[in-house]
């Protein structure tokens, strides 16, 4: 799960709080019996919560659709909801609009043969553009805004060029061994750079409502020129 998916809904400690309080049965093995369970009906809400939140997105919109509206649908209460999320836009969080799993495995793809910068840029762009397109374009604007709000509140929390660089600082690490930039390039704040970059061309994109032309090509043109890519 990308990094920035993990910190802002870190459903582990919501399942440990959960698990914590079970007391233990006389026949449970210090609550290991009865804690399974409770985990399993915890994950399935909070799932619950997600499709149901994402099925009304697409029929109603993202602005349109209210925490109540999602509690309805999901069959929990409002109580539950904010047990899992403090806000409807920290659900966007868990529907993993951007892969980066899938983005990194491309970008390995790319460098296993003679590359160019933008070639590399190229293959991550295209599997988020892959998969943004089965989702209504106000949704990824919205996931867009809310990684932006994600940022902000990390940053005052002193993360660094690093912590936030999820989606190029690995395949630019690889990349600046590689030659394809600059040696004395800082390959984080590159990386950084080229991650802002990317969100600013999907946030347009989605909010034009998906142009019928590709966005990977000419967006990986215009990062790689302007960071000096090779």
């Amino acid at each position: 799960m990308p990094r920035f998916l993990t910190v802002v809904n870190n459903c582990d400690a919501v399942r440990s709080l959960a698990m914590a309080h079970v007391p233990p049965g006389p026949k449970d093995d210090h609550g290991q019996g009865r804690a399974v369970p409770v985990r399993a009906r915890s994950h399935a809400s909070r799932d619950a919560i997600v499709q149901g939140a994402l099925a009304l997105w697409r029929t109603k919109g993202f602005a349109g659709t209210t925490v109540t509206d999602i509690c309805k649908a999901a069959g929990v209460s409002k109580a539950l909801f904010y047990v899992y999320f403090a806000r409807k836009e920290d659900v966007l969080a868990e529907i993993e609009v951007f892969t980066m799993r899938d983005a990194h495995l491309a970008a390995r793809a790319v460098a296993s043969r003679p590359y160019t910068l933008a070639d590399l840029i190229e293959a991550v762009v295209e599997v988020l553009e892959r998969n943004m397109r089965r989702y209504p374009p106000e949704l990824v604007f919205e996931t867009v805004i809310e990684t932006y709000r994600f940022e902000r509140r990390v940053l005052a929390g002193g993360a660094t060029d690093a912590d936030l660089a999820f989606l190029f600082l690995q395949p630019f690490q690889q990349a600046h061994r590689d030659g394809r930039l600059p040696a004395e390039a800082d390959v984080a704040r590159t990386a950084r750079v080229a991650q802002m970059l990317v969100a600013d061309g999907i946030r347009d994109w989605a909010a034009a409502g998906f142009t019928a032309r590709p966005l990977a090509g000419p967006l990986a043109q215009e990062i790689s020129a302007l960071i000096g890519g090779r």
